[in-house]
């Protein structure tokens, strides 16, 4: 499968539709959502950040657990 467990994750980073100048993300597992952002980020760097911060946590949830 993998190192992240055969997803195929993407980022997406846009403008705000209710927050004008700040930035939300999404992560995707094919085209299908996965994770949203809840609030808006100051900008999009920001928001890139905590996104991926999001998909490192997603794949080391998909990494097997080594019990020895």
């Amino acid at each position: 499968m993998g190192a992240n467990g055969g997803h195929l994750y993407t980022v997406e980073v846009r403008p705000s539709r209710h927050d004008p100048g700040r930035f939300t993300w999404a992560i995707r597992d094919r085209g299908k959502l996965v994770r949203g952002s809840y609030r808006p980020h100051a900008s999009e760097g920001a928001a890139r950040a905590v996104a991926l911060a999001e998909v490192d946590r997603l794949i080391g949830h998909d990494e097997p657990q080594n019990d020895g």
